[in-house]
């Protein structure tokens, strides 16, 4: 194996990794409007999971993104770092969600 394989065979895996993650995250604040897009400020749901949250969330920051809401229901939006806060993120979406504060929901 020669090193071009190694490296792309090392970047492959670290980007299937963060594709299935299934993290879970606690919504802070919910600004919405009743007939359009909204925005959650989510951070880590436990102290465990506080680093993993931090490093996918600097990995992905202005991607797409699904998750899965406790009721079951899959939404898609874009999340964004919220580089002022140190582990925070911005989840935009098209459509109203039914969410408060400290719901949790399941990054997929």
């Amino acid at each position: 194996m020669n090193r071009r394989l190694f490296l792309l065979g090392g970047l492959f895996q670290a980007r299937i990794t963060r594709r299935t993650t299934n993290l879970q995250i606690e919504v802070m604040e919910v600004f919405l409007s009743s007939d359009g897009p909204c925005a959650l400020l989510v951070h880590h749901a436990t102290e465990a999971t506080r680093d993993e949250f931090s490093r996918w969330l600097r990995a992905n920051s202005g991607s797409r993104v699904a998750f899965r809401l406790p009721n079951g229901t899959q939404l898609e939006g874009r999340v964004f770092r919220v580089s002022l806060c140190f582990g925070r993120g911005l989840i935009l979406t098209r459509a109203p969600v039914t969410m408060k504060a400290k719901d949790r929901m399941t990054i997929v």
